[in-house]
């Protein structure tokens, strides 16, 4: 005789063993009943509550969730949101994963009953919403042409004052195709474009005498992660040159610069002499700095996936939408434009900068893909922003 569903998951207590479960789960969703799943997790949360002890019948409620929130479909979504996506889907924040699991999984018109559900309804909550329409954004997906985002944007307070908020629904030409994690049942895949960049290196002629600009904390929002996770560090500056930087003087000028960056002890090689360089100020160790030519698009790809899925552990990401948002808003400190400045406005600024990536072989960086490295002159080729940062510096 067949056992219930009940039985099934009472018979789980004080074991590991989930296998009969699971392969009930499959056979199920290879008809596209997701029903079932909805059942069985149900009948878990009745019999061991949200907090149980058994790790693995922990996992066998997310294996449920992801069976159901990773089959394309609405019934399939709204049976997801009865199984209390919200506070599943670990590790990391639940709400940004199960945005970005919803977004990448799920076809637009699927999707209108999260935003259809009244407003407090008890499975759906506003910062789901809020970020799960910049997850489609980043994705691509034309979520402004569905009219119940848009009209749950216009009726929600919330929304209204969201951070979020302030981002376009469309990517600007600057975000290309952003670099997504890509998520799996138990596990999550990312790029890691850090590093310098291909390029022809500069080659130094001279450097220009600089002052310490204004503070710009808004520099290192992106990266600020960094710094907490497995000894990472960063440092970022903006100085006031006294006179117009020319491409030829930049390794020259970063050289000279007053940051920790720049120190050139413990180098592991050079990586080719930079000449042209005072070692009175600061440029002795020049000949293992790296300058090359960049764009503002490949930065912003860059702050992008630090801050979405960087400092390595998905615990303290940001995920797609406030990556998203940071990344912007660590452009705008580059490019010398107000936190709160507009997409289309820092994208302006930025067309109008000069953009460099660099890198220095010495005791800061470590010289590997966990390295980045920023140099931007604004349009008068006087102010230079300066960001630097490493992901692991071991121990």
């Amino acid at each position: 005789m067949a056992k219930t569903i009940e039985q099934l998951v009472a018979g789980l207590a004080g074991t590991y063993e989930v296998s009969e479960v699971c392969l009930l789960l499959e056979a199920h969703l290879e008809r596209g009943d997701t029903a079932f799943h909805v059942e069985v997790g149900a009948a878990l949360h009745r019999r061991y509550g949200s907090g149980w002890a058994g790790a693995e019948h922990a996992s066998l409620y997310d294996h449920v969730l992801w069976d159901v929130i990773s089959t394309p479909g609405r019934v399939h979504v709204e049976h997801a949101f009865a199984l209390k996506p919200a506070v599943s889907l670990r590790p990391g924040r639940p709400l940004h994963r199960t945005a970005a699991v919803l977004a990448e999984y799920q076809p637009l018109e699927a999707l209108a009953w999260v935003f259809e559900a009244p407003a407090g309804h008890p499975r759906v909550p506003e910062e789901l919403r809020a970020c799960l329409v910049q997850e489609l954004v980043l994705r691509g997906a034309p979520v402004a042409e569905l009219p119940a985002a848009r009209a749950w944007a216009a009726a929600s307070p919330y929304w209204a004052a969201h951070p979020l908020a302030r981002l376009p629904w469309t990517l600007d030409p600057i975000e290309g195709e952003p670099v997504m994690a890509h998520y799996s049942r138990g596990a999550v895949a990312f790029g890691i474009p850090y590093g310098l960049p291909e390029g022809e290196r500069i080659a130094a002629a001279g450097r220009v005498a600089v002052e310490i600009g204004a503070d710009e904390p808004g520099l290192t929002v992106a990266l600020r992660r960094w710094a907490r996770q497995f000894n990472g560090q960063l440092e970022a500056a903006v100085f006031e040159a006294e006179r117009p930087v020319a491409p030829e003087e930049l390794p020259g000028t970063l050289a000279g610069l007053p940051l920790d960056c720049m120190s050139g002890e413990g180098c592991r090689g050079p990586l080719g002499g930079v000449e042209g360089v005072d070692e009175a100020h600061g440029g002795a160790h020049a000949a293992h700095l790296a300058v090359v030519p960049t764009t503002a698009a490949a930065v912003w790809r860059q702050l992008f996936v630090a801050a979405s899925s960087g400092a390595g552990d998905e615990r303290v990401w940001s995920y797609g939408g406030y990556g998203r948002l940071e990344a912007w808003r660590s452009l705008a400190a580059l490019v010398g434009a107000g936190p709160e400045e507009r997409v289309a406005e820092v994208a302006r600024r930025a067309g109008e900068c000069a953009w460099y990536a660099f890198t220095m072989c010495g005791d800061w960086f470590i010289c590997d893909d966990l390295d980045l490295g920023f140099a931007v002159l604004d349009a008068g080729r006087r102010r230079l922003a300066v960001i630097a940062a490493t992901d692991y510096r071991g121990g």
